[in-house]
């Protein structure tokens, strides 16, 4: 019972001495996304470039619709400052324009989220096989969702990030790796000229 007594007490203080981290403010990386509401054959990967000082995002996007076994190719770029998202067919170049009306969301431990705990993804049993992760949950009632994701414990790399809402969008799953702090080309947030025209 002492035991048991004493790993509570040590989990609890574990939790309550964790504060959220803070991820890079600008970043490029691989992503993979699946949003149910979309379609339950729907899944989107690709490269993923974030601007949270900006409030940008753009995304090359090869999405998977397996219910005719097809690709289509996309560039996406999200300004949220200028509330405006551009979709670019890779294959035509046609350009269509659309008003955000949603949030920017940022790729950070929301300000009051909850640690859930720490874990390793690889293998904890081989020294160089794991990465130890935090993990985090947070009721975001201000958006109506409630989200949970994981982050690196050494520079707060974001991992995974799911949002759930059960009135309007169901659920959304989106996985990062090779995330590379800074940006390759921060020619990705300029739309191209044809969707000006």
């Amino acid at each position: 019972m002492w035991t048991t007594l004493v790993l509570v007490v040590c989990l609890g203080t574990l939790a309550a001495s964790q504060t959220p981290c803070e991820s890079p403010a600008q970043w490029d990386a691989h992503f993979s996304m699946f949003d149910p509401a979309e379609g339950h054959e729907f899944y989107v990967s690709g490269d993923y470039h974030y601007d949270k000082t900006g409030m940008r995002k753009a995304r090359f996007e090869r999405i998977n619709e397996a219910v005719n076994s097809s690709y289509q190719y996309v560039e996406a770029i999200d300004l949220y400052v200028e509330k405006k998202s551009y979709r670019i067919d890779v294959r035509t170049r046609e350009c269509k324009v659309y008003e955000l009306t949603r949030s920017f969301h940022a790729h950070d431990v929301p300000t009051g989220g909850r640690f859930g705990g720490l874990f390793y993804l690889g293998s904890s049993a081989v020294e160089e096989g794991r990465v130890e992760m935090s993990k985090w949950d947070f009721l975001w009632t201000s958006r109506g969702y409630f989200w949970d994701g994981s982050f690196t414990t050494h520079g707060c790399i974001p991992y995974h990030s799911n949002a759930f809402n059960h009135t309007t969008f169901g659920a959304r799953f989106e996985s990062f790796w090779d995330v590379t702090p800074g940006f390759r080309d921060p020619n990705v947030f300029i739309p191209p000229p044809q969707c000006f025209q």
